[in-house]
């Protein structure tokens, strides 16, 4: 069984009231903040809005139903531009006209824009992990805002932002990058309250919109093209460095690791510099010198021996590493090794 609600959504703060009213539950309301609690026989978790200026606001939902939830927003009128983060388990959204919901799956952005005529629907399954982070926009407040600068936009974005009647249906789905999630989780675990909440939130999700607008620019070009480093990518990217450490007397190309894991030089790069902190060439030298430390503890292989292993050239390239990075020769750390485990 579904069971289904009527939404409004002309601001941010209207879901979270009108979800209030239909499953009969109050609003908590601290200044631009507010939330509820689902009731125990609809499920378990939170829907908390946020409302800045000129019609912009931002819809969180952190949730596991007990039933699934379907519902639509209210019908004739124009509704807020969505554009819509999923951080947890699949749900589905359609406009009306369409014949299937569309799947939208963990670390996936759409953009969905109805018409008064082509209403949005959602479905969220039951007893799933329903983690949404949506950036709501009435465009007709927020045109004032977009008119300053429309000479600057793409002209598909500075379109869909200044449709104030609702006239064009839009969707556009990707891979959202993990900068994005990186902001993301930022602006859910702030810690500041009144003012200073106020604003860090506000800034940190027109940040999330300006990244967002990178993305669908960057979308539009060749995929060859692309330097955004996005969610779906950190797989790729742990994969291509397991790669390295199991090669490291032999070591892949830069640009023939992209290949194999389906990435190109400048996202490979990035990836490394994101999660690791250093360039593709600094991580293999950095594994480099921690085998180094391993084999010289834990074997009786000569430097030389240990060189070939490694995939270095010869041991004082080696010796003059060791050093830089450590401050000690991997003579003498070997012997330290040595005299602290008789120790």
């Amino acid at each position: 069984m579904k069971k289904k609600l009527s939404i409004t959504d002309m601001l941010a703060q209207d879901v979270v009231i009108s979800m209030a009213k239909a499953l009969n539950v109050p609003v908590e309301n601290t200044h631009s903040e507010y939330c509820i609690n689902l009731p125990e026989e609809f499920g378990v978790g939170i829907v908390k809005a946020h409302t800045f200026d000129d019609g912009f606001g931002v819809v969180e939902t952190d949730y596991v139903l007990k039933k699934d939830f379907h519902f639509e927003l209210e019908k004739g009128q124009v509704h807020p531009l969505k554009i819509i983060f999923n951080m947890g388990d699949t749900f589905y959204h359609k406009l009306e006209s369409d014949g299937e919901f569309m799947p939208v799956n963990f670390s996936e952005t759409v953009v969905v824009a109805s018409t008064p005529k082509n209403n949005h629907r959602f479905l969220i399954p039951k007893a799933t992990d329903s983690r949404i982070f949506t950036l709501e926009i009435n465009r007709k407040l927020f045109e004032r805002k977009v008119s300053n600068y429309s000479s600057d936009m793409e002209s598909d974005i500075e379109d869909l932002f200044r449709d104030v009647n609702g006239v064009l249906s839009f969707s556009y789905k990707a891979i959202y990058s993990y900068d994005i999630a990186t902001l993301i989780r930022d602006f859910k675990s702030v810690k500041l309250t009144g003012l200073k909440k106020n604003l860090y939130l506000e800034s940190k999700a027109y940040e999330i919109l300006v990244n967002f607008l990178e993305q669908h620019n960057e979308d539009k070009g060749h995929p060859d093209k692309r330097n955004i480093f996005r969610q779906n990518h950190i797989k790729l990217i742990q994969n291509a460095a397991n790669d390295l450490r199991a090669h490291l007397d032999n070591p892949i190309k830069v640009a023939d690791l992209a290949k194999k894991h389906g990435l190109n030089t400048t996202i490979i790069q990035n990836g490394f510099r994101t999660i690791y902190g250093m360039s593709v060439n600094e991580f293999l030298q950095n594994e480099r010198l921690n085998e180094i430390k391993r084999l010289l503890e834990e074997t009786n292989l000569s430097i030389s021996q240990i060189v070939y292993e490694v995939g270095l050239n010869s041991k004082s390239y080696l010796s003059k590493i060791f050093l830089e990075r450590f401050g000690i020769t991997p003579t003498q750390y070997r012997a330290n090794a040595k005299n602290s485990k008789k120790g």
